[in-house]
């Protein structure tokens, strides 16, 4: 190990490597910061150091400078290499001292206090974990869904939202918000239809990365909405609203069932279970299934068998739980395909919305996540053993 003469120095440099500022470029500013040291000759005089996590993981990347006390929030080249010179601009300053007392930035989140005590019952949380959409309206509808779902709850019992991709809250803010407000336990729920990455993966490193930061803080993890009698009730709701009779034979009419798609042979198994499922409960000679994306058969291939195999009307029923561009894309192919078959009538039923067995399915989620009878659980489980084999590296969506 190299033993280095200090006594000139006169600053000590801290970088945050911690894994969330690694995946936000802190391998970049370490650079940065120490190209800045020698292109001005301050080898001798500012000393750095890389180290672990310092507990600020939201204002990634974070830089300490000490003697002087003062903490960084780093995400422009500009400010790794202002900070050799001691010019940040205040909006990058997350800690200054002055007059011997911390003082916080103004645009700075307060964060949790490190050592809390415990006072009275402890305090529950649901943390329910939308996917996300490009599309703001989506979003809402999530958030609007939860809303509704908190009058059917204890009252005490802290639920919030959060979204794993593309929205904001992220999971990362909505278990810190959930710890802000006093909840000891934080129980996430993903609002995700089937059991594939997201839910076996990206939302169980959350949850690990989180036990890291509040060790003192009880998690549980929820079980995917899944293979539910409630789902295909709803799946017969949408087709009744579009005039669809399902105590009646449709001899002519097929039914093209259209989800998400995944490459996880799991989530594509139940996919087609609760297309049988629903096949079950209707009269009609065909059932075709189709997805939007990753895998096979396109919406496209599985309209053309639904004509080639006579169908006079086509119900496309979408597998989705709320708006969003995969849900208007699905409209734009619905146009195109009366266009190209005139003979043919072609219909679209609404996606899963505010439907009260959503709602139903959701709470049943919740509470097993709070009485530990949640198969969630074992994910995380699965997800620990996973990443103790292959790695897996922390990325906030």
């Amino acid at each position: 190990m190299t033993t280095w003469n200090l006594t000139q120095m006169q600053r000590h440099v801290l970088i945050c490597n911690g894994s969330t500022c690694m995946g936000a470029g802190a391998e970049e500013v370490t650079q940065q910061i120490r190209d800045e040291i020698r292109i001005n000759r301050l080898d001798e005089k500012i000393h750095t150091s890389r180290t672990r996590c310092n507990g600020r993981c939201k204002d990634k990347c974070v830089v300490i400078d000490y003697p002087k006390g003062t903490w960084y929030s780093v995400q422009q080249e500009e400010t790794a290499r202002a900070i050799v010179h001691e010019s940040v601009a205040e909006n990058s300053i997350i800690y200054s001292m002055e007059n011997g007392e911390r003082k916080r930035g103004e645009s700075r989140f307060k964060g949790i206090n490190k050592y809390r005590k415990k006072r009275g019952p402890k305090k529950k949380a649901a943390l329910f974990v939308g996917h996300g959409s490009r599309l703001e309206a989506g979003n809402e509808e999530v958030r609007q869904f939860i809303d509704r779902i908190k009058g059917q709850v204890d009252p005490t019992l802290l639920v919030e939202t959060c979204f794993l991709e593309f929205a904001s809250p992220t999971i990362e803010d909505g278990i810190q918000l959930c710890i802000e407000k006093g909840a000891d336990e934080v129980h996430v729920i993903p609002i995700i239809l089937l059991h594939a990455g997201h839910s076996k993966l990206h939302i169980p490193a959350e949850i690990e990365h989180a036990k890291e930061h509040f060790p003192d803080i009880h998690f549980t993890y929820g079980q995917t909405i899944g293979i539910h009698e409630e789902v295909i009730d709803i799946l017969l709701t949408r087709l009744a609203e579009v005039g669809f009779d399902v105590n009646q034979k449709h001899e002519d009419t097929a039914i093209l069932f259209i989800g998400r798609g995944s490459s996880d042979m799991d989530a594509k198994a139940d996919f087609y279970k609760i297309s049988s499922l629903l096949w079950e409960k209707l009269h009609v000679p065909i059932v075709e299934n189709a997805f939007m994306g990753v895998t096979t058969p396109t919406v496209q291939e599985g309209m053309e068998r639904c004509i080639e195999l006579g169908a006079k009307r086509v119900i496309m029923l979408p597998y989705f739980l709320f708006t969003g561009i995969l849900m208007e894309r699905m409209k734009k192919y619905a146009g195109q395909f009366r266009e190209d078959h005139p003979n043919t009538t072609i219909e679209i039923a609404e996606y899963f919305g505010y439907h009260p067995n959503l709602q139903t399915v959701l709470l049943e989620r919740m509470n097993q996540a709070l009485d530990g009878t949640s198969t969630g659980m074992q994910d995380l489980e699965n997800f620990r053993k996973y990443a103790e084999e292959h790695g897996y590296e922390h990325h906030h969506h």
